[in-house]
């Protein structure tokens, strides 16, 4: 899971304006009549939302399917993605509450064998910089760590050992850089701590105590909750992704629950905590504590902004994603109000408008008008290019075939023919390096892998340019070999 729903995310769904004077709150009606709407207009499979007010559930609903084809329900669960690191935080907390950790402790007092490309980070990263993302730790070079889904014992002490070859891009304590490397650590952090497997202190301290009886941090959970697959966008159309649970990842964004759950763990950050946390801890998880390159601030797993821009609502909020599920909560703490939105299906492309459920859902909550953000144009742009170089090589591939088979022995001379392969050759992997590697890494410094994975249509047509580019660069020389 390498970098999304980051800081540009914030101005793009929450607005640059000023917010008008909230209006009279818009009917339940209303907000089913949009979410329906929009689930139709995404093609979302499966989607559920609650909104809570003054501590209880003021409106809820549940469309579509999963990918089993099960009708959703308030006990479908849904893998939750980056909204999980809420619950981390929530967990680190409960520790600092407990005196066993400190928020500035060196990350090492507790994870001694914690080792990074650069040793002195490695030694002064503190937990608090783990928590607000100001480690140094890039969010770009995480690939390859996340998404492992991996399901092993001491799986997730494996994921932090195989952090020895990252290099950080700044000292610890400097500017926000999101970055799942940090959760990550501090997953294993409190295994170390507590002698627990994350996933087990965080049901025996958060999970069980709040009654989320449809939540999932091992595949044996999974498969006892019926976690079902979820669905990617294939030019624009769902297509059900089934992938084993990773529960070395639940720290960071693998995390299972249902709407139900979700809507408990509202009510509770809504009420102080809800038990499992002081109010002061919560108040200290909710409140901003450095700045994102976006509108608002980062907290303790948890973003900090205004609906609207300035003179907006406050909202308290974390989005997620799978490669194949989304989930948001946003709390309007000074409304005593919640919203959680959860649907089964992903795309990168299609970030924005997915956020701007829940965010609309408020507004619309507020006597505002929605603000859908729209699809990203520069994904669809890139698709369809490659699309066009694909075929332009497929073309070619078939012309070349043609020309090896008739190449006979006259024609130009030897150099000339050589010389003219060579430039077929440059050009082939000149293309190939251009969509198999430097396209993807112009992507937030993602891989081609984790393109494949978020964006499958966009990787697929990738993958046909470099394997089309490959055999065309070898057709040339043939050619050329013939005269």
């Amino acid at each position: 899971m390498w970098r999304r729903l980051g800081t540009g995310l914030a101005v793009l769904v929450l607005g640059t304006g000023v917010t008008p004077a909230p209006a009279a709150a818009a009917p339940a009606g209303s907000v089913d009549a949009y979410l329906r709407q929009r689930m139709a207009e995404l093609r979302v499979p499966g989607l559920a939302y609650a909104v809570v007010r003054g501590g209880t559930v003021a409106a809820r609903g549940t469309w579509g399917v999963d990918g089993d084809g099960r009708p959703v329900t308030g006990h479908t669960p849904f893998v939750i993605g980056s909204t999980a690191k809420s619950f981390t935080a929530l967990a680190v907390m409960r520790l600092v509450e407990d005196g066993r950790i400190g928020l500035d402790d060196p990350a090492r007092r507790h994870l001694p064998w914690l080792r990074l490309a650069d040793e002195g980070v490695a030694a002064r990263v503190t937990v608090r910089q783990l928590l607000t993302h100001t480690s140094g730790l890039p969010g770009a070079a995480t690939r390859g760590h996340t998404d492992r889904y991996d399901e092993s014992p001491g799986g997730l002490a494996e994921s932090v050992r195989a952090l020895e070859t990252l290099a950080p891009v700044g000292e610890p304590g400097g500017p926000y850089d999101y970055s799942d490397a940090n959760y990550m650590i501090l997953g294993a952090l409190v295994e170390a701590v507590t002698g627990e497997a994350f996933g087990a202190y965080l049901r025996r301290t958060v999970l069980d105590p709040l009654g989320m009886a449809d939540s999932a941090t091992t595949a044996a959970e999974a498969e006892a909750v019926g976690l079902a697959p979820g669905f990617r966008y294939w030019f624009g159309h769902p297509r059900r992704f089934a992938v084993p649970f990773d529960t070395s990842g639940v720290c960071y964004g693998f995390l299972a629950a249902s709407l139900d759950d979700l809507t408990r763990y509202a009510t509770a950050q809504l009420d102080g905590g809800g038990g499992v946390l002081s109010p002061a801890g919560t108040a200290t998880l909710h409140t901003g504590q450095v700045p994102t390159a976006g509108r608002g601030s980062y907290g303790f797993g948890w973003r900090d902004s205004r609906l609207g821009g300035d003179g907006g609502a406050r909202v308290v909020w974390h989005a997620g994603a799978t490669a194949s599920s989304f989930s948001h909560i946003v709390l309007v703490p000074d409304s005593d109000l919640a919203v959680v939105v959860l649907a089964n299906a992903y795309h990168v492309a299609l970030d924005g408008p997915l956020t701007s459920l829940a965010f609309d859902t408020v507004r619309l909550l507020r006597g505002e008008e929605p603000d859908p953000a729209p699809a990203d144009a520069t994904l669809g742009a890139l698709r369809t290019a490659l699309l066009a170089v694909a075929a332009v090589l497929a073309v070619l591939v078939a012309w070349s075939v043609r020309a090896a088979v008739r190449a006979g022995a006259r024609g130009r001379s030897r150099r000339r023919r050589l010389a003219g392969a060579a430039a077929w050759v440059a050009g082939c992997a000149a293309v190939a390096a251009t969509a198999g590697w430097l396209l993807p890494s112009f992507w937030d410094g993602a891989g081609l892998a984790q393109v494949l994975l978020f964006a499958p249509d966009v990787g697929h047509t990738a993958v046909a340019v470099v394997v089309l580019a490959v055999p065309l660069a070898g057709l040339r020389v043939v050619v050329a070999a013939r005269g």
